[in-house]
Parts: structure tokens; C-alpha cells; sequence
């Protein structure tokens, strides 16, 4: 069964990425570096505006699994103010965005606002299904929502060659995918009494914001590099960048839907204790992880070269920047499982100092690059060298907690995968 649902997500990650490909391709074709330039700016302002969450996502994705396995049916009335208030803070979010000067009209601003608010409850219901390990529904969604998505941005970026109907494009299936999410999870507003509230959001909230901490750092980390080129460089330079890094995300993007299900299997073996069957899951896992990336990240940087050639007609001489990308996607990507291991033993401390670390490390050598300005590369680098520390930090955390629960030495394992010469051979 794990088998035919994961087959199904990498089917669809494929051609959702396949048609995304596509479109971000000939949006980054036809579009000048400057007005590109000014698209990669609003998708991080977008990036950052779901911190004033304040990590209530993050504390349902942990707590409503734990919840279904009571079985006492909590888990709907859980989910059920959740679903309400994140909805409230989407809106407070959506106004904020109003007053951003994104440089568009103020009708595409409130259209991007609209569809920044309906891609909540999309959010919410696949956080449902997946707690519920309803994975067929959840990959209806995905088909609707990552398949049409990309197709609609396509065709009316075609017609109108303009940044502004890409967003509405967007908005467009918003509302449609909203629709469907609706279906398959009805909303409802027969809140319980107010004291009901207070303790399932205290509940919430409690679990979630240690852990939106460790996500808020992620956030800050991964987009500090672009922040710092759109304040000190030109829009042109922003956009050079925000291509390359956009292109080689994919491989980050296209690992998350790989290792998706497992990591709800992982919250599930945590809850219920079973620590062996956590540590298989996270082993194996990162194991079909490498060869997928492998594969994935070598295709790409052959065909990097032939891509600008012959198709984009611009950005040459970024072909060693794409390369340090890739490397930056795939630590993303082997990174996860023990990030979901650590917020799932609410290890929120030992991944929070870790974290602190390396983003104060990436802060100050952006820093230092952007004073000199020395090359938009630099700053490429400034990332890899934080996440490869970051990767030795999270890797032994993992073995080091495991092995002790487990009863084993840890040492043993931390000494396997760190003094070793052929360490990363043997991951």
C-alpha cells in the first residue's frame, strides 16, 4: 500500500514539476531581469508571511496524529479550532500584505492577498488527511491543485505576457482547489465554549511555537541570501539569482514529495513509541533518498548549460553557482528526516542551538559580502558551508537521541558516520 502511495506522489511531483518546468522556464524567458527581478521579491515576501502563524501549523501537524491515536475522537474538535484561528491569523496576514509595496497595482496586490487567504484551508485539509493517513484523497488534491496549477499559469502567462496574470492565474485555481479541499473536509463553525478553545490553542500552541521557532530560523536561513542581494544589488543581479536558486530548489521540492508519507509514518512510530521502527524509517528512507538525488542532481547540471544555450538566452555564466545550488537542495532534502525526528521527540532546544548557529554564521558572511559586494556567488557559498555544518549537527543529534531510547551505544554509530574516512559512503 506505502508502496503504490509513494509511487503515486513521485507521479505526481513529476508531472506537476514537469508542467512548473515548464511555465518557470518560459516566465523567466520572456520576462526582462528586472520585471523578474521584481517576481522573485514578492515570492519571498510570500515565503515570509505565514511566520505570523506563530507556528500553529506546526503544532497541529504534531499533535493530531497523537490525537487520532486516543481514539476518542478529540482529534475533531482539535482540528476544528485550529482550522478557525489559523484561518483569523491568514486574514491579519493578508491586510499586512496590503501595506508591502511589492511594486504592482493595487488590484493584483489584493487578488495576491485573496489567494494567499483561500491557500489556508487547502493547507489545513492536507495536514487532515495526511493525519488521518487518507493519502488516495490527498493525492486528488495534489493532482487538482499541483497539475492545473502550473497549466493556468501557462496559459494565461502565454496570452498575456505579464507578471500580473500569473497571479491571477493563480488565484483562479485557488478557487477551484478550494472547492475540492471543501468536499472531501467540510468546514464548520459550531466552535466549543470558550474555555475549550483556550486549551486546545494553549495545547497548540504550546508544542508549536518551539517548533515554529525552528521553522521561522529555516525560513530566515533560506531566504537570507536573497533578502540581502534585493537590498544591496541591483534587480537585475536579484533576478540572476532568484533564477538559479529557483531552478535548483526543485530538486529540494521534488525530494519533500518523496519522503512525504514517511514522515507522517515517522510521527506515527513516535507517538505510539515504537523507536525501532522510527529509526528503519529514517535510515531507509534517506537510503532511496541519496540514489533519487543522485540521479536527479547529476541530469541537471549536465543539462544546465544546454538549458541557457538554448532556450533562456540569458543568465550565462552562472553554470558553477547552479552547481553549488544543487548541492545546497540536496542537504535540504537529507536533512528532513532527522529535523522531523528531533520536532517529533520535542528536541526543539538541541535543533534550535544548532540552527541559531549556522544562520548567525550565514548572517555575518552575507554580511561581510555584501559590504565588499563582492559577486552574488559568494553568497551560494556562505549557504552550503552552513547547511554541510548543519547536516553534521542534526545527523548526530538523530543518532545520539535513537541509540539511547533503543538502549544501544551511541558512540558506535556517531563514530561510524563521523571519524570514518568513507563517511558519507556509508550514509
Amino acid at each position: 500500500m506505502m508502496y503504490n502511495i509513494v509511487l503515486q506522489n513521485l507521479s505526481i511531483t513529476i508531472l506537476s514539476k514537469l508542467l512548473s518546468f515548464i511555465s518557470f522556464l518560459y516566465i523567466a524567458k520572456l520576462l526582462s531581469p528586472s520585471e523578474y527581478g521584481i517576481l522573485v521579491y514578492i515570492n519571498m515576501i510570500l515565503s515570509l508571511l505565514p511566520m505570523l502563524q506563530l507556528g500553529s501549523m506546526h503544532g497541529i501537524a504534531i499533535l493530531l496524529p497523537k490525537k487520532i491515536a486516543e481514539k476518542n475522537g478529540s482529534e475533531n474538535v482539535f482540528f476544528l479550532v485550529y482550522n478557525t484561528f489559523s484561518h483569523l491569523l491568514q486574514f491579519l496576514s493578508a491586510i499586512f500584505l496590503l501595506f508591502i509595496d511589492v511594486m504592482l497595482n493595487k488590484f493584483i496586490v489584493v487578488i495576491i492577498a485573496l489567494n494567499f487567504v483561500l491557500s489556508k484551508y487547502l493547507e489545513n485539509v492536507q495536514i487532515y488527511l495526511s493525519s488521518h493517513l487518507e493519502f488516495q484523497k490527498l493525492n486528488i488534491i495534489k493532482t487538482f491543485d499541483q497539475i492545473i496549477r502550473p497549466v493556468s499559469v501557462l496559459i494565461l502567462f502565454t496570452l498575456y505576457k505579464t507578471i500580473e496574470s500569473i497571479f491571477i492565474a493563480q488565484f483562479t485555481v485557488s478557487i477551484l482547489t478550494f472547492m475540492l479541499s471543501y468536499y472531501f473536509v467540510k468546514l464548520k463553525i459550531n466552535l466549543p465554549e470558550l474555555k475549550i478553545i483556550k486549551n486546545i490553542l494553549k495545547e497548540i500552541y504550546f508544542v508549536g511555537f518551539f517548533i515554529y521557532l525552528t521553522w521561522v530560523i529555516d525560513i530566515l536561513f533560506r531566504t537570507a541570501d536573497i533578502w540581502f542581494i534585493s537590498q544591496f544589488y541591483t534587480l537585475e543581479e536579484l533576478a540572476t539569482y532568484g533564477f538559479v536558486s529557483s531552478l535548483a530548489l526543485n530538486i529540494w521540492l521534488l525530494a519533500m514529495s518523496f519522503f512525504s508519507p514517511y514522515s507522517q509514518l515517522l510521527y506515527k512510530y513516535v507517538a505510539e513509541g515504537n523507536f525501532v521502527e522510527a529509526k528503519k524509517v529514517v535510515e531507509n528512507t534517506n537510503k532511496k533518498l541519496y540514489v533519487l538525488l543522485s540521479i536527479i542532481s547529476i541530469t541537471a547540471i549536465v543539462l544546465y548549460p544546454i538549458l541557457l544555450r538554448y532556450f533562456i538566452h540569458k543568465y550565462f555564466g552562472t553554470e558553477l553557482l547552479f552547481i553549488i545550488l544543487v548541492l545546497t537542495s540536496i542537504f535540504l532534502s537529507i536533512n528532513n528526516m532527522y529535523i522531523y525526528y528531533m520536532i517529533s521527540n520535542k528536541l526543539y532546544f538541541a535543533l534550535l542551538k544548532s540552527q541559531v548557529s549556522i544562520l548567525l554564521l550565514n548572517i555575518f558572511l552575507n554580511s561581510v559580502f555584501a559590504f565588499l559586494h563582492l559577486p552574488i556567488f559568494y553568497f551560494s557559498l556562505s549557504t552550503i558551508l552552513s547547511l554541510f555544518i548543519y547536516f553534521l549537527l542534526v545527523k548526530r543529534a538523530f543518532y545520539i537521541d535513537i541509540n539511547k531510547k533503543l538502549g544501544g551505544k551511541w558512540y558506535e554509530k556517531v563514530n561510524e558516520g563521523f571519524t570514518s574516512t568513507n563517511a558519507l559512503s556509508k550514509i
